[in-house]
């Protein structure tokens, strides 16, 4: 969203920046997205409710989808503007 000169507004920063990216990627990437977004709403519910768990298996596959986009956003920084450069 910076990249684009957007910022999330006060108090729905996560719902924003998924929305945000929705719009921007468009269908090629509504599959990771979408993951993105339902792993957003659990993570809420874990923090803020009483006796909510997850399993192995789905924190897992939360990491692997969390690379997946840590990646595709990576690449289109980079694509975008060549002189940025992260380490990770």
């Amino acid at each position: 969203m910076l990249l684009k000169g957007f910022r999330p507004s006060d108090g729905f920063q996560h719902k924003t920046v998924v929305e945000f990216m929705d719009y921007s990627l468009g269908e090629t990437y509504k599959n990771i997205i979408s993951k993105f977004d339902r792993m957003r709403r659990k993570r809420n519910i874990f923090t803020y409710e009483i006796d909510v768990s997850i399993s192995l298996t789905e924190a897992n596959n939360a990491l692997e989808t969390a690379t997946k986009f840590v990646d595709l956003i990576k690449d289109i920084i980079k694509k975008e503007n060549p002189q940025s450069h992260f380490e990770f």
